[in-house]
């Protein structure tokens, strides 16, 4: 199965304090005015569309996760690139899912999730309601508790979801009890990401590495899935190791994950040349964005 993320915005309603998707430099020159303003920049469909006819043209497989920003900024792309795969190709096999903070889900966004069969991961870093440090909105105020207000929501409406939680130095220390509120609150799975950090000062948020896996171990028989004590083969870490990851941001830039936008530049959607774009590949057992970004990292500092 081919995954293709599409990064369907870049307008958000948070200000987290390690953002993967602003904090990046474009690596290339730039002469169209489209790319010189980026701010407040939504995904146009026929850019979606550009991605998924490539992606279908090579697999009849195909996972789409919508991400951004904040993608239920641009809720309207997700119900037209839906309705798009299931008018157009309705003999192949896709599947949709959102990677949203929860702030914005309310019962008629979670009634046309469903509608739309997409779906649903959380990003939530703390369950302290009165944390303005981790992923606060634009003012300062912390989101917290009205991510749990959207968790609480899905719980209602017998919504499925999962939660992923960026680990950094700030949230290490309380992994156990925030896994122990999940768990009382009926979660079912969750996915810890370990900082990977797009500028220096973020350097200095991350996490003992020794101590996030002691952490875990502890973890291991506690009634929850929790995908980071999956046991992967050697040579897979993820979709990269395979070659069949595709990331297309807002602009229609292509990069070989979310993670590494700004880096590894493979060219526009709407231009490249399909028969030699080529989807990135490597072997490695580990995560090779993470690692890539802080070896670059530390060799600026130096």
């Amino acid at each position: 199965m081919k995954y293709l993320i599409l990064k369907i915005t870049n307008r958000c309603n948070l200000n987290c304090i390690y953002c993967y998707a602003n904090n990046y430099n474009i690596n290339r020159n730039i002469k169209d005015n489209i790319h010189k303003n980026k701010k407040n920049k939504d995904m146009a469909f026929k850019t979606a569309k550009k991605a998924i006819d490539y992606i279908l043209e090579i697999d009849d497989n195909l996972k789409i996760q919508f991400t951004g920003g904040e993608p239920l900024l641009n809720f309207k792309l997700i119900e037209d690139t839906v309705n798009y795969c299931n008018k157009s190709y309705s003999g192949k096999n896709i599947s949709f899912a959102i990677q949203t903070n929860g702030t914005l889900t309310d019962e008629n966004i979670i009634k046309k999730l469903k509608k739309l069969n997409v779906a649903i991961g959380i990003s939530l870093d703390t369950i302290d309601i009165h944390d303005n440090i981790l992923r606060p909105y634009k003012d300062g105020n912390s989101s917290t508790l009205d991510t749990l207000r959207g968790i609480y929501l899905l719980k209602n409406n017998n919504i499925p979801f999962g939660i992923t939680s960026v680990i950094t130095n700030k949230n290490l220390p309380y992994i156990k009890d925030f896994v122990e509120y999940l768990m009382a609150l009926g979660v079912n799975s969750i996915s810890f990401d370990l900082l990977k950090p797009k500028k220096k000062e973020h350097l200095q948020l991350l996490p003992n590495e020794d101590e996030f896996n002691r952490i875990l171990m502890e973890l291991k028989n506690y009634p929850i899935y929790i995908k980071n004590l999956q046991k992967r083969p050697n040579d897979r870490y993820c979709y990269l190791n395979s070659g069949d990851l595709l990331f297309v941001n807002e602009l229609g830039d292509i990069y070989p994950c979310p993670t590494l936008e700004g880096h590894l530049y493979m060219g526009n959607i709407h231009s490249i040349n399909k028969e030699k774009l080529k989807l990135f590949k490597i072997k490695c057992n580990y995560c090779f964005a993470r690692r890539f970004l802080i070896n670059k990292l530390i060799n600026l500092v130096k």
